[in-house]
């Protein structure tokens, strides 16, 4: 496992999570809204840091986006 590579994915995910955050605070009437629209991308990249972090980068070239952004098969919840 690269840890380099799932800390930078992670790091873009917490990214999109403190905008999402930046955003309602600025517009807090505006949250249900602003959580609808922006909440796919913070699951989504937290989805490809998840379905990345065996692979690494390399995942990019060998599997298919949408299953590097989909709910993750092999996460237990």
């Amino acid at each position: 496992m690269d840890a380099e590579w799932n800390l930078v994915t992670l790091q873009d995910a917490l990214a999109a999570l403190a905008e999402t955050i930046d955003e309602i605070e600025d517009a807090p009437d505006e949250a249900a809204t602003l959580m609808e629209a922006l909440m796919p991308t913070v699951y989504a990249k937290l989805n490809y840091a998840w379905n990345t972090r065996q692979v690494g980068p390399s995942a990019i070239d060998t599997t298919d986006h949408n299953e590097l952004v989909a709910w993750p098969r092999d996460l237990k919840l």
